[in-house]
Parts: C-alpha cells; structure tokens; sequence
C-alpha cells in the first residue's frame, strides 16, 4: 500500500514539475518573447531593408541600398553615412508601442480623432521597404500633454493610435544632413603612402616607407606622430554645412584660386584623394570639397590651420638619433680639455680621462637619455658660416661610440645667449634650448665618484 502511495505522488509531482517547465518557464519565455513582438512599431531584419523614406513635411528623404551600400536618391544624390543609417534603422526597430488611446473601430468612424492626435497631417512619416516589399508607415502626430510620449498611427489594415516615448522621435526625425556622408575626405589612413600640401606656407611633401620622411622643401626624416595626427584628424573631420546643391561656379567659393589644397595618394595603385579649401565661410569656417564629389561644403578652420602648417610643423624634432644601449664611449670635449668615459659590459661607466677611476655612472647614463631626448627649436638649415653660431669653435663636442666605431659626433656652438647644434658630417643646424648646452657640459667633479659610494638620485 506505501509502495502503490509513493508511485502516485511520484507521478504527480513529475506531472507538476513538467507543468512548471512547460506551461510557466518555456510558456512564460514564449508568452513574454510574443508581448515583446507585439510591442514592436515595426518588425523587419536591418539586412533585409532596401529602401527607407523619412517625409519631415518640409523635406523628403530617400535612401536606398546600392551594392549593399547606402546611398541617399532624393532630394539629392549623394553617399550616406552608413553607420547612422543602420543606427537608425536599429533605432526603429527596438520602437515599442507604450499603451493604445485610441482603438482602430473608432478611428475608422471618426476622421475627427487623427486630428485630435494631429494625425491628419503628421509631422513625420517613417516607411521601409524590405526585399520581400513594403512595411507599413508609421505617422508620428502630436506630443502627450507631459511631452513624455507621442502619439503614432501605424497606417494600413489597423488604424488605432498610440503612444511611444517622445525620445524615439527625436532619433527618428532625421534629415538630409543628419544621414548623408559628410567626411570631408573618404580614406584610410593606413593606406596613405604620399601626402602633398599646398598652401600659405608653401608645397610640402611626405612619402612613407617604413617610416614618414619629408621630401619637400627639404629631405628630412618627419615626425611620425605629427604626421599620424595630421592625417587623423582629416579622416575625422565633417562637413560644418553644405552649400545648395544647385549652386553657382565654384569660383564664387575661392575654389579656382584655393586657399589651401591637400592631396593624399592611397595605396601600391596611388590613388588619389584631394581636398581643395577656397574662400572663408561664415562662422570661423571655410568654403571646401573633395574634388571625386560635386558638394560644395564647409570645413572647420582648425582643421584648415592644421593642413597649412609649415614644413618645420611636420619635422622630426630630435636631430639626434642613437641607441643608448649600444653606446660604450663617450667624450666630451671643450676648449683646451675633454672628458673620456666607458662602459664596461655589466653597463657600468667609468672615467678613462684625464683620469682612470670610479664615476658617478648614472651621470652618463642620464647625459646619453638627455643627448637623446634634445628637440630642435628651430630649423635653420645648412650654414656657409659657422662663426655666425659659434660652431666655428663649440663650446662642447660630444662623441659617441659602440664597439670602436663612432655612431654620433655633436656640437654644441653659443653665440648672442642661443645655442646651436650641429651633427658631424651634415650641413644643417638646430637651434635648441640654452639648457641643453647646461645639462650636456658635464665637469670632472660632477662625474668623478668619491671614497664612499654614492647612490643616484631617485629614478636614475
């Protein structure tokens, strides 16, 4: 008898369990995954869509999908931005419905209650088009009176009227310059091989191989974040307006006599992108465009002011190049003495002259860091007359040396409280800063090491 009770209440307890999971945890996932569909203003798949129409009363925008790109048709042709339009699309299918005002029977019976909604002439019109044919469009009419919704008419077999949260509509109401491509120049930046400049300051030219180096005015290494930035920030420039698109000559906009223009050859084939920057534009800006499209636009002047930046703007501000690491002599020469140190192989410098002995070894170490990290404050080019910087006799030279062989050969001049450096076999001089001659000009005391060690400063 307790067996035949036990078996009852084991098959009831496995029919409730299987009631639980079936009726109340999968039905309950089915019935909420069904409310949610049945919240939805619009139910297609973002891949499917090929045709969006966004009518704003005063403006009808059209965008369609060419060769699985975006591209708006009306009221001009043009490329439009692809992510906001999936962003849009995105936006309008996560739309739910918040509660019905207004039910379909009595929609139908009275043309008066659309306009109660101010639904009779909308203020905005959404339709998507998929590859299996239209959706229905949504009509957007008048805010609640808290401003928190707005009431929406799906149009089509169900008239009723609705409301939805009042900041889906300002996702939703989108125009021309809102979803068109407005980069001022379509490029990857890493597919950049040449950039040319031409503007106020004159041509300048830089070509990448494995590094950015200036061609023009005057070959030199460039500085690659310089470069990295400046082209950064043209890829990431947009459009401030755009010009009527039935507008007159371009020469009305200084493009035939340009202020400033900007090509970029792109790739093993050197395609070419050019920017050409007219005439200034009202509100800080300037007339531009990219001469593959027909738009006249608006760019912002610090975008403008970073692409006119002189050759020197671009250069590699540290003439001296070595690695320290490598470096196992060094000698400082001045008038009438010099300085010899060495480096043994476990990296620890000693003097070798005037005297051999112990040296303050963090002293050459931060000296190479301090060679190293010295930035050109001025390019003056190559000079006939080296009195005219004092580098006829330098105050101080510096030789450095890795394994017999002299890797850098430097001098320092001062003449009228500036200093000038000058690289050993090369024409060009630099003018740096008056502090540099102090921290390399190291004396026999500052480097000798006294009887009792002495620790380097904290982060030598």
């Amino acid at each position: 008898m307790r067996l035949k009770t036990n078996l009852i209440i084991g098959v009831l307890f496995a029919a409730l369990a299987a009631f639980v999971y079936f009726y109340e945890i999968k039905g309950g996932q089915q019935r909420r995954a069904e409310s949610d569909q049945a919240k939805k203003l619009a139910d297609f798949s973002e891949s499917e869509v090929r045709r969006l129409t966004i009518d704003r009363i005063d403006s009808l925008l059209v965008i369609e999908k060419v060769q699985d790109r975006w591209v708006i048709v009306a009221p001009v042709q043009c490329d439009a931005d692809q992510e906001a339009v999936d962003r849009y699309l995105r936006n309008l299918r996560e739309c739910e419905r918040d509660k019905v005002v207004e039910e379909a029977d009595k929609v139908r019976g009275d043309a008066g209650v659309a306009q109660k909604y101010r639904l009779n002439v909308p203020r905005l019109k959404v339709a998507v088009e998929t590859a299996t044919g239209a959706l229905d469009t949504l009509w957007w009419g008048a805010d609640s009176p808290t401003q928190r919704f707005v009431y929406v008419q799906q149009r089509g077999d169900n008239p009723e009227i609705f409301t939805v949260q009042a900041w889906r509509y300002d996702n939703l109401s989108k125009g021309l310059f809102d979803l068109r491509d407005r980069r001022v120049l379509a490029f990857a930046p890493a597919a950049v091989r040449e950039v040319r400049l031409n503007g106020p300051q004159g041509a300048v030219s830089l070509a990448k191989t494995e590094g950015w180096r200036l061609l023009t005015p005057a070959p030199a290494p460039a500085d690659e974040a310089a470069v990295t930035g400046l082209l950064g920030k043209l890829e990431q420039a947009r459009a401030k307006s755009f010009v009527p698109e039935a507008a007159p000559a371009a020469a009305q906009y200084g493009l035939n006599t340009p202020t400033l223009e900007v090509s970029l050859l792109l790739g093993d084939e050197r395609a070419e992108k050019r920017l050409r920057v007219g005439a200034p534009a009202p509100g800080g800006a300037y007339y531009a465009q990219d001469l593959s499209r027909p738009a006249v636009f608006t760019v912002d002047s610090s975008l403008v002011s970073q692409l006119g930046q002189p050759a020197a703007a671009l250069r590699d501000h540290k003439p001296v190049k070595f690695d320290a690491g490598q470096i196992d002599h060094l000698e400082l020469q001045r008038p009438g003495q010099s300085l010899v140190a060495a480096k043994d192989t476990a990296g620890v410098w000693s003097l070798v002259a005037p005297a051999a002995g112990p040296a303050k070894s963090w002293k050459f170490s931060s000296l190479l860091n301090q060679l190293a990290g010295v930035e050109a404050e001025e390019f003056l080019g190559a000079a006939r007359d080296l009195r005219s910087y004092g580098l006829d006799a330098p105050r101080l030279q510096v030789v450095l040396q890795a394994a017999g062989q002299t890797v850098v050969e430097v001098r320092l001049g001062e003449r009228n409280g500036q200093v000038y450096l000058n690289r050993s076999g090369e024409a060009e001089i630099y003018r740096v800063a008056e502090s540099v001659l102090k921290d390399l000009d190291l004396q026999l005391p500052d480097v000798v090491q006294s009887a009792a060690t002495e620790a380097a400063p904290a982060g030598q």
